[in-house]
């Protein structure tokens, strides 16, 4: 029904228009009223019902829903119709072309309607009009040239509609006009300039190509908004010569390409209103303009030319005969002019070769480090294996228990032995001496107790079983099992960190007074050429680290 409603013919609308109108004016109402009337049928959907106060059966519309009337001119009646603002309303239908037939029309908003069809050409018979706002509808078609006729009009807003072809010339001779909206629609063709009086222009997300021109004018301008066009080529420094350095601009997403002019306007801008021009170039964008190369002169053909090999020599001082004619003297240029000099060839040899010389001492010096690392490692592991040797020789083949075979057996000193028991207790201090003594003659060990309550014997200990129960960096700790069953932990000591006789004895007999709940008790130490000891008790049910710093004692 929509569909043949509005192709009609042009003359049966006109006709019933007509009939109408006389028929209506039998009633009484006045003539804009009988105009509107004609709009109200040309509605085909008032979901909202905004048109039910029109009525034909009123003497004047002014009473009627969206319309306002006023007194023109020197008329002092306030029945004309001045305005009509049926915004949001939801209506579905046609403009009609009686609708510029309103006189006194100053104020036309059918925004945000679903209207459709073409802009009637005979709307814009109402040169009175101001405000003319017929945004996010559906009108097709073009933007007529006669548009230039409003020239009282301020406002034009087409937005969002389906409206294509080219800008209309006549749009930049309106010179009240000062706002203008025309963005999401399918305009085509050039930019049009002379844009003299616009304070506000929105022509983005259309068709436009071409290029920027040079008169645009905008001289009133606080916003132009040309993104997402089509737009194409560089950006003329006389684009913006008569923008105001304050005016927001937006060129995004065009085809742009080259440098960005170097102007007050530019760098006030954001960098967001440049991008999406992948060609555009400058401090504002993220892309470097290329440097341009030289424009090396033609070679003169007529000039004899040289052999290529010859030319590529430098010409040094001295190296060939001058050719300089008598009484002539040759500039420094022409002496240097096939190549470097002497001196900057020397100074760059000579930077070369320091540099060469500081980069190999670099690589000796982290050499000589890395050398004395791996020296250190492999004494570590040299020190670790004898250490595994020494544990494997000591383990025999029923279970890892062995004989002491690091003590030495006094054989026949057995006696010499048990007076040095007797000594012990009677004066410490100086047998530890006379045993050191003894020590260093015979190369013998020997055995200290420190421990006055059970006496040591070196041939008891000798008899001991034992079997490795850990080791560290620098000792090896052994369980010592007796032949009355008694046991005992062994420490055996690395030969780096023991040097005299007496500064041990008197360090272990220091550790021995210490009593304290997670300290294990010391019963003695060996002192031997080869071995060097220290006897603990044996905490069992844990190892000694264990032991000693648990926070509280294993029974």
């Amino acid at each position: 029904m929509s569909f043949l409603r509005v192709q009609l013919h042009p003359w049966w609308r006109i006709l019933a228009h007509g009939i109408l109108l006389l028929a209506v004016q039998s009633f009484g109402l006045n003539t804009d009223g009988v105009l509107l009337l004609s709009f109200k049928y040309s509605i085909l959907s008032d979901p909202l019902s905004v048109l039910q106060s029109w009525n034909h059966r009123d003497q004047t519309p002014c009473s009627w829903n969206g319309v306002t009337c006023g007194s023109p001119g020197t008329d002092n009646t306030y029945s004309r119709v001045t305005g009509l603002s049926l915004p949001n309303c939801q209506l579905l239908g046609t403009i009609p072309a009686n609708l510029g037939m309103i006189q006194h029309l100053h104020n036309l908003d059918l925004s945000n309607n679903s209207l459709n069809g073409s802009l009637p050409v005979s709307l814009l018979n109402a040169t009175h009009l101001r405000f003319l706002d017929l945004s996010s509808n559906m009108i097709s078609g073009q933007l007529p040239e006669t548009i230039g006729r409003l020239q009282n009009l301020e406002l034009l807003n087409l937005s969002d509609n389906v409206l294509a072809g080219t800008l209309p010339s006549t749009l930049t001779a309106l010179h009240k006009l000062t706002v203008v909206y025309l963005k999401k629609n399918n305009f085509s063709g050039d930019l049009p300039g002379g844009f003299q009086n616009v304070q506000v222009l929105d022509l983005s997300s259309n068709l436009l190509n071409g290029s920027l021109p040079q008169d645009f004018g905008g001289n009133n301008l606080h916003y132009l908004n040309i993104s997402r066009n089509k737009l194409s080529g560089l950006i003329p420094q006389e684009f913006v010569n008569e923008i105001p350095s304050n005016t927001t601009i937006d060129l995004s997403f065009n085809n742009l390409t080259g440098e960005i002019p170097e102007s007050s306007l530019f760098l006030n801008q954001e960098r967001s209103a440049f991008a999406g021009n992948p060609h555009l170039c400058g401090h504002l964008t993220r892309n470097q303009c290329p440097i341009p190369s030289p424009v090396s002169p033609l070679p003169d053909i007529s000039a004899p030319t040289s052999s290529p090999a010859i030319a590529a020599v430098p010409k040094i001082v001295g190296s060939s005969p001058t050719t300089t004619p008598p009484g002539e003297t040759a500039t420094v240029s022409e002496e240097y002019e096939g190549g470097l000099r002497p001196g900057t060839i020397v100074g760059i040899i000579v930077g070369d070769i320091a540099g060469v010389a500081v980069l190999g001492m670099v690589i000796f010096y982290v050499y000589h480090c890395l050398k004395k690392r791996r020296h250190a490692e492999t004494n570590i592991k040299k020190e670790a294996n004898v250490a595994k040797d020494s544990w494997s020789s000591s383990s025999s083949e029923s279970g890892g228990f062995t004989r002491w075979a690091c003590l030495h057996k006094r054989g026949e000193n057995e006696e010499d032995s048990d007076s040095t028991s007797t000594d012990n207790e009677a004066d410490p201090l100086d047998h530890s001496q006379r045993h050191a003594d003894h020590h260093v003659q015979n190369k013998e060990g020997t055995l200290v107790t420190v421990d006055g309550e059970k006496e040591l014997e070196l041939e008891t200990l000798l008899k001991a079983s034992a079997y490795i129960l850990g080791a560290t960096g620098s000792s090896i700790m052994y369980k010592a099992v007796l032949e009355d069953g008694t046991s005992f932990a062994v420490r055996r000591i690395s030969e780096n960190h023991v040097e005299k006789f007496r500064d041990f004895e008197t360090q272990v007999r220091v550790i021995a007074k210490l009593v304290h709940p997670n300290l294990v008790r010391i019963r003695g130490f060996y002192w031997g050429v080869d071995e060097k000891l220290i006897i603990y008790d044996f905490v069992p049910n844990g190892s000694l680290a264990n032991a000693r710093y648990s926070k509280s004692s294993v029974s």
